[in-house]
């Protein structure tokens, strides 16, 4: 996904974590960022960060040869042979494809996780940054959550020459994702930088991405949680680890800070390895390991 951003995101994979410590009182563990606060807030961010990926390799497929990148070779889709692609409604200055995930009763496998259903892709073409697009969804589903909204997709170019890389940003507005335990809506930005691989069409898996960024989730029972990603701590995710045998498509570095209240809990999600482990740390307490899954 050359110049596969953000955004997720990127987003940001559906977490499970497994704390080594809970809070034996109810009232405080309301009024604290708890393991089931992280776990939905997570959820939305990996939902993101998927369309993110999804979105930029289309961008890439359909008009990557006007972003400035060395000419030759061409550019290899990161998609799934599950996945179909339909232009419907282009123009010469709108382009608009909608990518169908398999069938309701054979979703897709991507980057370890099932999807299904549709999203709509709406973007300006030419060579004029940046570069916008809105990305709506139908019956789109990841691991059986249901992703609803209109999100942007914006894209710059930065730098030139051997520097040249893209910044994406995906903004959320009311964005909504269903789970067996409710309704959680994201409002905000995520912003994703491609660090490594711009310059390698032909080698997707080189790719390397930062993310950071603000952002707030409402949980199904109405608590707003504050979601801080900095730009000196960036989330930073690299191919490679998504397409392993078995797929981690998780941060390896970084760090992510939740706000509930005046509480907060912070996430290290490593130096670099491809892994399902992060340290989470509750109000600066001493930190634990949690395990990242599906």
């Amino acid at each position: 996904m050359k110049t596969k951003i953000l955004l997720f995101g990127m987003i940001l994979s559906i977490f499970s974590f497994t704390s080594c410590s809970k809070d034996s009182d109810p009232a405080t563990n309301q009024a604290t960022v708890n393991s089931t606060d992280i776990v939905a807030s997570q959820k939305m961010d990996n939902a993101i960060d998927d369309v993110s990926f999804i979105a930029d390799d289309q961008y890439e497929i359909s008009e990557g040869s006007m972003t400035g990148k060395t000419a030759g070779g061409g550019y290899m889709s990161m998609m799934p042979s599950c996945v179909s692609v339909s232009d419907l409604g282009s123009s010469t200055t709108v382009r608009v494809l909608t990518m169908t995930f398999g069938t309701a009763n054979s979703p897709c496998v991507f980057r370890g996780r099932s999807i299904k259903g549709k999203i709509v892709l709406t973007r300006t073409i030419g060579m004029t940054f940046p570069k916008t697009m809105t990305v709506t969804y139908t019956d789109f589903y990841i691991n059986d959550n249901k992703l609803e909204g209109t999100s942007t997709w914006k894209r710059e170019m930065l730098g030139d020459g051997t520097t040249l890389h893209p910044k994406t940003t995906f903004t959320m507005t009311g964005m909504k994702l269903t789970t067996s335990a409710g309704v959680y809506t994201r409002n905000g930005e995520r912003i994703r930088e491609m660090t490594a691989g711009f310059l390698t069409r032909m080698s997707p898996t080189d790719d390397v991405f930062s993310t950071y960024g603000t952002c707030t989730t409402t949980l199904a029972n109405g608590t707003t949680i504050t979601s801080l990603i900095e730009m000196a701590t960036p989330l930073v995710h690299k191919n490679v680890c998504s397409f392993q045998q078995t797929p981690m498509p998780f941060p390896v570095s970084g760090v992510l800070k939740l706000t509930k209240n005046t509480h907060f809990a912070t996430i290290d999600y490593g130096t670099g390895d491809c892994d399902n482990l992060a340290m989470q740390s509750i109000d600066g307490g001493v930190a634990t390991q949690i395990t990242l899954g599906n």
